[in-house]
């Protein structure tokens, strides 16, 4: 345990905040694609989101929905822009 938390929750929640991050700073999960400016950019976007709905008071359960949302919405709209191509796919064979 960490300060009283089970230390498998803290790091799921971890790597669920850094997954969105990455992923919203325009990062592709196919690889290939993104970079340091681009993942500051997401830290940035995400803390302003976030320190907003702290200021509105929000439960953390609704801005882990709230970034679960994120998510979700930034991974459709990745793969709407890059297609899953199996050429790509085929190179690490």
């Amino acid at each position: 345990t960490v300060g009283g938390f089970d230390s498998r929750i803290v790091q799921s929640a971890l790597i669920f905040d850094v997954l969105t991050v990455v992923v919203v700073g325009g990062v592709s999960l196919a690889g290939g694609r993104g970079g340091v400016p681009s993942v500051v950019a997401g830290i940035v976007l995400i803390g302003i989101l976030l320190n907003g709905m702290t200021l509105l008071d929000l439960s953390v359960y609704s801005q882990s929905i709230a970034k679960g949302l994120i998510l979700m919405a930034a991974l459709v709209f990745d793969r709407r822009l890059h297609p899953f191509d199996p050429e790509t796919a085929r190179q690490g064979d």
